[in-house]
């Protein structure tokens, strides 16, 4: 995206706020420890706006940090730039402090084609938020990929943080890193955050979101759940799909899609063994997901949430909560197709930790008798082993 990019980041006791104009100018503002994130990030905005000679309408864009870090500072900034984005209009680009750290580091550093880098922060409590984020240079362009998703361990399990699946010839660990002592300019976080999301030689596993789909990554689920998530925990149900449940899944399916399964897609699945599974809210059915083993890879092949309850952060309990279930099965690996179209849904997937391994070609229809006019997938997978 071009245009000017606000970004602001409180995930810890130093908040910051950068602000990157087309030509290149980038101006950042921190607020200490001890201060009020909620009172301080908003000031500091305005303020390089007016030095700038700037108002809120000049924005393009607001670069948020997601975490993780603090779950009040999480909240804050994501909250900030959810009403700036309503108001505004303008949409949102979520990093995480390990795509801040690691593109950091590979600025200001000397590096070859391909680096990875195991980033660590301290989650107290005897444990470490940790990720693998890989950099491959292609030509002129990068790509940017997870190898392993952010999670929390034990601090004393992060130097076998992704045995197995990382490249140690090419790995950089970096430990609690202080982006504001890498390169010249000392920047805090949220300048390396609005650089990376506007570099254009960069292909970022993450995208521009609007307003709704902007939250901060929860990686200590127990810690950072919310009082209504709780709640709609104890309220949720999963059970059994039967095949005298198909004329109220099929209720749901038709109006969630304009191309729905049919009713003969459940049967074939009850049939084949595949898992079939009804999300309830106090005994009313709200979705439902369909999946199948194969060897130690589940493959997911359809995940619904009845329209009217879509867009209260249930779709991404779903997820997290099939995966559990997958992985008590045995599952290593999911895989999954989505509409490029279906912007919401990537978004989504992304979050959680999957990254793209391929495009099917005209595998979805997009006319009900046209079968040329068809819309391809893109193949998304995610470990389940972390």
């Amino acid at each position: 995206m071009n245009g000017t990019m606000l970004g602001l980041e409180s995930a810890d006791a130093l908040a910051s706020v950068a602000l990157s104009q087309e030509g290149g100018q980038l101006h950042t503002a921190t607020a200490q420890a001890g201060q009020s994130h909620s009172s301080q990030l908003l000031p500091l905005a305005k303020e390089l706006l007016a030095q700038s000679g700037l108002s809120w309408q000049s924005l393009a864009g607001l670069v948020v940090g997601i975490g993780p870090g603090s779950f009040t500072g999480l909240r804050i900034a994501c909250g900030i730039a959810q009403g700036l984005s309503l108001g505004l209009n303008r949409p949102c680009y979520p990093v995480t402090g390990f795509e801040a750290a690691a593109y950091a580091w590979w600025s200001t550093h000397d590096h070859g084609e391909h680096q990875q880098f195991l980033i660590e922060f301290d989650a107290r409590l005897g444990e470490s938020f940790g990720a693998i984020l890989e950099f491959k240079r292609k030509g002129l362009q990068t790509d940017v990929a997870w190898i392993v998703a952010p999670m929390v361990v034990q601090k004393a399990a992060v130097p076998d943080l992704g045995v197995g699946v990382r490249n140690d010839q090419v790995l950089i660990v970096l430990s609690d890193p202080d982006v504001s002592a890498m390169g010249v300019e000392q920047l805090p976080i949220s300048g390396w955050m609005v650089r990376y999301a506007r570099d254009p030689h960069l292909n970022r596993p993450g995208q521009w979101v609007n307003a709704a789909e902007l939250a901060p990554l929860y990686v200590r689920e127990k810690v950072a759940q919310t009082i209504l998530e709780r709640q709609q925990a104890a309220d949720l149900q999963w059970l059994e799909m039967l095949t005298d449940d198909l004329d109220a899944v099929m209720a749901i399916e038709q109006s969630a899609y304009p191309f729905p399964w049919t009713i003969g897609n459940f049967r074939d699945s009850l049939t084949a063994g595949y898992r079939l599974r009804l999300l309830q809210e106090h005994g009313v059915l709200i979705g439902y997901v369909v999946w199948m083993p194969v060897l130690q890879e589940a493959h997911l092949l359809n995940i619904t949430l009845a329209p009217s309850r879509q867009g209260h952060g249930l779709g991404a309990w779903m997820m997290r909560s099939i995966m559990d279930q997958m992985r008590a099965e045995g599952m290593q690996q999911i895989l999954l197709e989505v509409r490029p179209s279906n912007q919401r849904a990537l978004a989504l997937y992304r979050r959680l930790g999957f990254t793209q391994v391929g495009i099917r070609k005209g595998y979805y229809p997009n006319s009900a008798t046209a079968s040329v006019t068809r819309e391809d997938a893109v193949v998304m997978r995610r470990n389940l082993e972390h």
